[in-house]
């Protein structure tokens, strides 16, 4: 008797997951058949991601350098009198992978034109430096392509298909209410077909998942992207850093026999690099630093705004920042002690020798913060393409359901 009771539950529970799954495939297939009666309007020829490559990327790096060399001239032409002017002193690399291959570049490069050390040793170590930090370029390159091919553009694609048919059906899940975006899904053409009661005509499911989009709660998704933005930020600050110190702080000459002073113990001071070698580290260090960040930047944006989730929202912000971490990882695990002593040893020409006490000095940093705010609003309200011509039309729908799930009344 137990076992036909238990097998007659069983049987209806199927049942029942059966005729919720048939009908929801069937508002799929109705809404794909009326839909497909529609023109889709043509897509862009210049997408999100050639834009941020192509606009974004070179557009943001030539704004920091005039603004760099405006400032230079600047404190040049006019130096301060004030008496807080400090002396700067050489400084440190930073202790990763990019931190490493610049220093063992500089310094085993100075030592083969000096005749120092065993010649195959020294040119093992700078390949084995060098490929490393091309190692960790084209390891976060591939991550990032697969991550966009296989977790960014599904969200993508399921929160569309979640979002469209909402639209589809708070407009009356008439044809005549709605248009199609470049991506062939509906939106309402008139806020006046926009009724709240239609709510009530979608599943639980269809519920749950329009209420999980992360734009009905920006008080939540406009924190997330500003953490995760200011995060990559600060690595684009150690990369303009590095960049400012190396290739415009530090004099141009030309031979790599005299680019290093030697100090007390293993430490060395580089007073000056070679044409040739600048070259190196801004196409093997620099540039494919800064443009897997600014890309990595959008990305992590785009798969942020596309979680339909709160809890995995927050999980993938902090998922995403292993992929800036790689240079930190390999660094700590592959380098050898000697190497890092290296690093730790290798002092490089600071920003400006001569530091007076100005507003730049104690203040613009804060400008970042100003930085950061403006790319998330911009990017939130103006420049996302997850949900083109998204209209916030889903927040006040769903307040009731929200308090529901945070009162624990949910069902």
């Amino acid at each position: 008797m137990k076992f036909a009771h238990g097998f007659v539950l069983f049987l209806s529970l199927l049942a029942q997951t059966g005729s919720e799954f048939l009908k929801k495939n069937e508002h799929s297939r109705a809404l794909a058949v009326e839909l497909s009666s529609k023109p889709l309007p043509a897509k862009p020829t210049f997408g999100p991601e050639a834009y941020v490559l192509g606009v974004i990327a070179p557009g943001s790096f030539i704004m920091g350098l005039a603004a760099v060399v405006l400032l230079r001239y600047y404190e040049r032409r006019y130096p301060s009198n004030d008496l807080e002017v400090v002396d700067r002193e050489p400084e440190n690399l930073d202790e990763d992978v990019y931190g490493a291959g610049v220093a063992t570049l500089v310094r085993d490069s100075y030592s083969l034109i000096e005749g120092k050390g065993s010649l195959f040793l020294r040119i093992s170590r700078l390949s084995s430096s060098f490929l490393l930090m091309l190692f960790v370029v084209f390891l976060q390159i591939f991550i990032i392509l697969q991550m966009q091919k296989l977790v960014a553009s599904r969200a993508v694609t399921e929160i569309r298909q979640i979002y469209g048919r909402y639209e589809f059906v708070m407009y009356g899940a008439e044809m005549s209410h709605i248009y199609l975006t470049e991506n062939g899904f509906p939106r309402g053409a008139d806020p006046t077909y926009f009724d709240p009661a239609n709510f009530s005509r979608l599943t639980e499911s269809e519920q749950a998942s329009a209420c999980r989009i992360p734009f009905s709660q920006p008080q939540l998704l406009l924190p997330i992207l500003f953490i995760w933005t200011l995060t990559v930020v600060a690595d684009l600050r150690r990369c303009g850093d590095l960049f400012v110190r190396l290739i415009l702080a530090t004099p141009t000459i030309s031979s790599m026999r005299d680019a290093v002073v030697e100090g007390e113990g293993e430490c060395e001071v580089v007073v000056g690099l070679t044409g040739a070698l600048k070259a190196v580290l801004m196409a093997s260090c620099i540039v494919p630093r800064y443009l897997i960040n600014v890309y990595l930047l959008w990305l992590g944006c785009r798969w942020l705004a596309a979680t339909p989730s709160f809890g995995d929202l927050l999980l993938n912000a902090v998922a995403l920042e292993f992929i800036l971490l790689l240079k930190d990882t390999l660094y700590a695990g592959v380098v050898p002690d000697r190497n890092k002593r290296a690093t730790q040893n290798t002092l490089i020409q600071p920003w400006q020798k001569r530091e007076p006490a100005n507003y730049r000095v104690f203040l613009s940093s804060f400008l970042l913060i100003l930085v950061t705010c403006s790319w998330v609003l911009y990017y939130v309200y103006r420049f996302q393409a997850v949900l083109p011509d998204y209209k916030w039309d889903v927040a006040k729908v769903c307040a009731s359901y929200v308090k529901s799930v945070t009162s624990g009344k949910a069902r």
